[in-house]
């Protein structure tokens, strides 16, 4: 029986150990800032070089997908000894990387790749590959892997509060949340992702209020079920810690993943975005 093994990309936004504990293979995404140059998200630049530069010397950041070319180097390499590839990635409705990893499948002659748009990013689509990596590793057959995948892609939530839509407006992701543009300074949008786009939910005033707000609603969706969780801040470990001593006696799950959002999530959610992603076990 061959193997399955699992490739997705940098907006996943995995903490190394777990890359390596779970033989996923990440293809990064690219940043530029002004001086033109490509950096490899993760790879080149990493989360406090990123925010760094954004934050305190001001510089304006652009991201772009893995060409098809890069993915085939991966897919041909990872098939070589007869192995299966599933290829999860960020939502296609956010990113033309779907697209290019769905041109190097058919560019990769002989190799047994499937593509898929976890139609979610960050830790919603860290979480689906996590899982789908670990039930690989049980020996479980592709079909298998890409049942337990679909399932994740449909119960997978993700809620997320920015400190301004300025960066999801100027990266063209901003979606439905276009309706909260113009809110005043100290108005904090509470947002989450639904048919691969960004969608509003609700504006609060000030950062705290909006902690406070997220953890309601997400306990409220999770209600006493089972769940995987992961937390993710950009640039906020203290907001972070605070919502995660809240959630502790709130939500049913063991050991919660805490993640850094990369240089790519970070160019279009600006530093301060924090977050909260669970699928249901």
């Amino acid at each position: 029986m061959s193997r399955v093994k699992i490739v997705t990309d940098s907006t996943a936004d995995l903490p190394k150990e777990l890359i390596l504990k779970h033989n996923i293979t990440v293809t990064p995404l690219k940043v530029f800032f002004n001086d033109g140059r490509p950096l490899r998200d993760g790879v080149d630049i990493g989360a406090e070089e990123f925010y760094h530069r954004l934050a305190e010397k001001g510089e304006m950041s652009r991201t772009s997908q893995p060409t098809p070319a890069e993915f085939a180097r991966t897919y041909k390499k990872l098939s070589s000894d007869g192995s299966s590839i599933i290829s999860i990635h960020i939502s296609s409705a956010m990113s033309g990387t779907c697209q290019s990893a769905g041109i190097a499948k058919e560019m990769t002659t002989g190799a047994d790749v499937t593509v898929i748009d976890s139609k979610v990013t960050s830790m919603g689509l860290g979480l689906i590959v996590l899982e789908a990596a670990r039930v690989a590793g049980e020996g479980k057959t592709k079909g298998d892997v890409l049942e337990y995948i679909n399932k994740m892609i449909n119960s997978v939530q993700v809620y997320f509060i920015v400190d301004t839509l300025e960066y999801l407006k100027r990266g063209g992701r901003i979606g439905k949340a276009q309706a909260f543009w113009g809110a005043i300074l100290s108005i904090k949008p509470l947002l989450y992702l639904r048919d691969g786009l960004v969608q509003p939910l609700e504006k609060v005033r000030g950062r705290a209020k909006a902690i406070d707000r997220l953890a309601h609603i997400v306990t409220k969706k999770a209600g006493k079920q089972k769940i995987r969780c992961s937390f993710v801040h950009g640039m906020d470990p203290a907001g972070m810690e605070q919502l995660v001593q809240m959630m502790a006696p709130r939500l049913n799950y063991d050991q919660p993943i805490l993640s850094v959002a990369g240089a790519v999530i970070g160019t279009h959610t600006g530093p301060g975005v924090l977050g909260l992603v669970f699928i249901p076990e």
